[in-house]
């Protein structure tokens, strides 16, 4: 899984975990008792493209990931915790 951080305006950021297409990872699995452990759940999941792949995504409020950020952050295999212009 991949993590990534969105600055959509000055005040308004969101996280994206992107998991990879070739299926859960045991890592993935990780996250996702994580996830369920601390009754986090998306705002959306959704499937999107990137070079060539198709990754399950989850897409996270900034804010509402605060305290686990830094967590899921050290269970990702990247992840870039600077905020991103959106696509």
């Amino acid at each position: 899984m991949k993590m990534e951080v969105i600055t959509l305006t000055p005040e308004e950021q969101r996280v994206l975990l992107i998991f990879d297409p070739t299926g859960p990872t045991p890592q993935d699995q990780q996250i996702d008792a994580y996830l369920q452990e601390h009754q986090l759940e998306p705002k959306r999941q959704y499937r999107e493209a990137r070079e060539g792949k198709e990754y399950l995504m989850y897409y996270f409020g900034f804010c509402y990931l605060d305290g686990h950020r830094k967590q899921l952050a050290g269970l990702a295999t990247e992840a870039n915790l600077e905020a991103l212009k959106p696509f």
